[in-house]
């Protein structure tokens, strides 16, 4: 390869740089990647920042509670209820609300959910809409090193995959 050629390479490869890293395709990475992390804390009970950070344990699965068995969807027992996974109601609704949309900057991860702040931050709410309580904070959205690390990682990968030379 002279230098005539290895100049036109460079320039297309340059291009194709600066279209990925100034259009939508990193904030995808971005967005697809949070939204995975953050719907993992559901499946491990927990939220990962440095490591897990296992959440505390629900009523509905202790046979001394009252609320042992508890459906939130039914308000009736439910065995089903007394095994669930912590924050994993029958809707999934609180899981399945996590989305990302593009902002200037990058992205804006958000939860739809009108009680997934009552639950990421350990809020007051009413039970039934009625005796108030305060909820047990079981954080499954924020900043995460380890989110950050696999963004930054999946970006490098990309980035090199544009860099290589044809």
């Amino acid at each position: 390869m002279d230098i005539a050629d290895f100049s036109t390479q460079f320039t297309g490869q340059m291009k194709k740089l600066d279209e990925f890293v100034q259009g939508d395709d990193i904030k995808t990475i971005m967005g697809v990647e949070a939204v995975n992390h953050f719907k993992e804390s559901f499946q491990n009970e927990g939220f990962t920042d440095e490591s897990l950070e296992k959440w505390p344990d629900v009523k509905r699965r202790n046979p001394d509670s009252p609320w042992y068995g508890h459906s939130g969807q039914t308000g009736k027992y439910s065995a089903a209820r007394t095994t669930a996974k912590i924050l994993s109601g029958e809707t999934k609704e609180l899981q399945n609300s996590i989305s990302y949309n593009y902002i200037a900057s990058g992205v804006r991860i958000t939860d739809a959910a009108p009680y997934a702040s009552v639950h990421n931050f350990g809020e007051g709410a009413n039970v039934y809409g009625r005796k108030p309580f305060i909820m047990k904070k079981r954080k499954f959205m924020g900043e995460s090193k380890v989110l950050r690390e696999n963004i930054e990682n999946k970006i490098v990968k990309e980035i090199k995959k544009i860099l290589k030379p044809n």
